[in-house]
């Protein structure tokens, strides 16, 4: 549980032998494989390329991951899904090596996401308060154990997104800083499962030092 504190690509962290950080990608939402126009599936495909390139450059193995969402549903989430999976499956090696998709609030649920990962191979992120906004009543840690099992031993651990909802804040927003008392129960309701955490708390830094102050006393850690 949590072996890795993880951050986005646009924060300046670090990294020295003993941090045991884990770094992953988040393109913006303008990133989409299955739009309709050519144009912006070739964008998107060279800002994955960027994205990679990067990690690469790096030296980091393909447990550092590039994370994107499905797309736009396009008033047919069939077809949809589908141009996804094909424009997946002619993705350079480089690639897909590193793309995972993450189910999100409005249009992709987990359940989605598994069924385009069988399809194309590609892992799942779950994401814990979008699946709290939008799913199929899979429990916590049945949804957490189904997205494991889209990752291959050389994805490493299963990565999941956790954030909290904003009090009073638009649809989907997440919290300025973590909620202690629900990230408690969040850990407790994942158990038995293990994962790297990606927190999505505004107040970054100072959230992480507290998340890790409580999950250090998980078992899982130290497994």
């Amino acid at each position: 549980m949590d072996r890795s504190v993880r951050g986005r690509a646009e924060r300046n962290w670090i990294l020295h032998p003993g941090a045991r950080l884990r770094i992953d990608m988040h393109p913006g939402q303008y990133t989409v494989l299955n739009a309709k126009e050519t144009r912006i599936v070739e964008n998107a495909i060279r800002d994955l390329e960027y994205h990679c390139q990067i990690l690469d450059q790096m030296g980091l193995d393909e447990t550092a991951k590039v994370q994107i969402h499905v797309g736009g549903v396009y008033g047919d989430r069939a077809a949809s899904m589908l141009r996804f999976e094909e424009v997946c499956g002619k993705l350079p090696e480089k690639i897909r090596r590193r793309l995972v998709i993450e189910n999100d609030e409005r249009s992709y649920s987990l359940a989605d996401c598994l069924r385009i990962s069988e399809a194309t191979g590609c892992p799942v992120v779950f994401d814990v308060y979008h699946h709290f906004l939008l799913n199929e009543a899979e429990p916590l840690h049945e949804a957490l154990a189904a997205a494991a099992q889209t990752c291959q031993e050389n994805d490493g651990l299963p990565i999941v997104d956790y954030s909290s909802v904003l009090p009073s804040g638009r649809f989907g927003r997440h919290a300025d800083t973590l909620d202690s008392a629900d990230f408690v129960q969040f850990l407790e309701h994942s158990r038995p499962n293990d994962f790297d955490v990606m927190l999505e708390i505004k107040d970054k830094e100072l959230s992480a030092l507290q998340a890790v102050k409580i999950a250090k006393h998980d078992s899982r850690r130290l497994m």
